[in-house]
């Protein structure tokens, strides 16, 4: 009897002594490894619909049309986000599921550089965002001062995205240096040998752990939420005044000819809706330009607010070190909340880049005519 429970102490001592020498690991059931195929074949057809988009903006560089250099770079953003995606997960997902051994290697050389590339791509890409949103102010305004002819001048643009993407660099570069691969060579699985974890100074630094967290929380999702909703909500309160601006002058016959039909009378609508500060006219009663600038902020905005949700809840927990994050069986390993949790913030991140060109398309009939002729005249839409 003593000689089995001696037994059983010095293997549970041993399994305790391997997981020691054994990397922090997430399980793949069958079903998160569909998910995440799925998920990586959406980001395919991300990086294609991006691509599509920078070649029709391109393409309609000419001087009688808007500046399109924000949408070009966000169109460029927007590929990188997907691309990374199958670089991080997809191909963890085939490495962990499938046991690649040459693709575990070469992920492993790649991943600390793609992460930080993912960093810095998620805080350009509400400031390319905002800046086109700045631009979509300037159009609509009638006074333009020289100063905002200046900013948006072509040179002006320019500088504008070279100064914007330096900065998200330099505000991102510290990542790069407080992460490391970590081998464990004594693992006998041989997927478990490496992983990613933070380095020493970067986990007892608590100038880094508030940069990281409460600066570059504000930086990368309160600010840019803040300014996106505030210039988005003034740009269509611009556009419903023009409006009312343009319905007044409509002949008197017909706005009688309304009255006498007990129709919905559209002018004390506007008069109100110009009067009371952030409030705007039914859908129905605004132009279609107008209705497309709703519904593409709509869109926008809302796509990124879940994203940045999500991705700072799951931020404070990580940071907290919360027990719903770990299994109870195993502590090396993740819980299955945190996994599919992880999963569902990077997908949400990946899924709003993938589908700018659906957004475009049903909220923007400019666009949408300048990828129905890129279609019909494709020949032509490349060589121009």
């Amino acid at each position: 009897m003593n000689l089995t429970i001696l037994a059983e102490l010095i293997e549970l001592r041993a399994k305790a002594e391997a997981e020691l020498l054994c990397a922090h690991y997430e399980t793949y059931t069958p079903v998160r490894f569909v998910l995440i195929t799925i998920a990586t074949v959406i980001a395919c057809l991300g990086t294609m619909g991006n691509i599509l988009l920078l070649i029709v903006f391109s393409a309609k560089q000419i001087s009688n049309t808007p500046a399109t250099l924000y949408p070009s770079v966000l169109a460029c953003l927007d590929f990188a986000i997907c691309f990374e995606y199958i670089l991080l997960f997809g191909v963890d997902a085939l490495v962990s599921y499938l046991k690649i051994e040459s693709l575990f290697k070469l992920y492993y050389v790649y991943i600390v550089p793609a992460y930080v590339m993912a960093r810095i791509t998620q805080l350009a890409i509400p400031y390319m965002l905002i800046f086109a949103t700045l631009e979509r102010l300037f159009w609509t305004s009638k006074n333009k001062s020289n100063l905002l002819k200046a900013f948006h001048s072509s040179t002006g643009r320019h500088i504008t995205v070279i100064v914007s993407l330096a900065m998200c660099i330099l505000l991102r570069s510290p990542s790069a240096f407080a992460i490391k691969v970590d081998d464990y060579p004594n693992c006998p699985d041989f997927f478990r040998t490496k992983t990613t974890n933070p380095r020493e100074w970067a986990q007892e630094s608590g100038l880094y752990h508030f940069f990281d967290f409460q600066v570059m929380t504000i930086a990368q999702t309160l600010v840019p939420f803040v300014l996106l909703v505030g210039l988005n909500l003034i740009i269509v309160r611009r556009m419903c005044s023009d409006s009312v601006q343009k319905e007044k002058q409509q002949e008197p016959a017909e706005v009688h000819f309304q009255e006498e039909r007990l129709l919905t009378q559209i002018t004390p609508v506007h008069k109100s809706s110009t009067s009371m500060g952030l409030s705007f006219p039914p859908l129905k009663s605004m132009s279609p330009a107008v209705r497309s600038a709703v519904f593409t902020m709509a869109a926008i905005v809302t796509s990124y607010l879940i994203s940045n949700i999500l991705h700072l809840s799951l931020t404070v927990l990580e940071r907290s070190g919360h027990a719903i994050l770990k299994s109870e069986e195993d502590p090396l390993m993740s819980s299955t909340f945190h996994t599919f949790f992880s999963d569902l913030v990077s997908f949400v991140y990946m899924f709003t880049s993938a589908i700018r060109i659906v957004i475009y398309y049903t909220c923007n009939p400019k666009i949408r005519g300048d990828l129905i002729d890129f279609f019909a005249n494709r020949k032509n839409a490349v060589y121009l």
